[in-house]
């Protein structure tokens, strides 16, 4: 368990990897990211940690319902709720712990890559902002001829 407060970005991304990968002789590898938050409206740190391969428990209310597949790359829980939130740890340290935790971990890294990363942003809005400039010069025109 660390409760670290706020740290530096880098300091993090270390704990993250050795939240998942371990530190022989401090902590085991395949670890799990715990956000008891109320509620997030988005959870950047819950991306970071999913990024990493970490298994996350994350609030049910807010943003991470949009990307946390409960069960899958992770757990959202009722966190006011300490019967619910203590299910979560124990059932993301379960799966993190299984035979087939790696595959979990990699999902979760995966759909961040692919939904998240700079890339895959740029291309969702570009195709965004195109519609929006059709959308525009279609109605430029109908303004125009009328």
């Amino acid at each position: 368990l660390l409760l670290a407060g706020h740290r530096a970005n880098d300091a993090v991304a270390r704990w993250l990897a050795a939240a998942r990968h371990g530190r022989p002789g401090l902590a085991a590898p395949r670890g799990v990211y715990v956000c008891a938050s109320m509620k997030e409206e988005f959870g950047i740190a819950l991306l970071e940690a999913m990024a990493t391969g970490l298994t996350v428990v994350a609030p049910d209310a807010g943003g991470p319902a949009t990307y946390v597949e409960d069960g899958t790359t992770g757990f959202l829980v009722n966190t006011a709720d300490a019967r619910s939130l203590a299910g979560g740890i124990t059932a993301a340290l379960d799966l993190a712990s299984s035979p087939f935790g790696d595959d979990f971990a990699q999902r979760a890294a995966d759909m961040v890559s692919s939904t998240f990363a700079i890339q895959a942003m740029a291309g969702t809005l570009g195709g965004v902002y195109t519609s929006v400039a059709e959308a525009q010069e279609a109605l430029n025109w109908a303004l125009s001829v009328s």
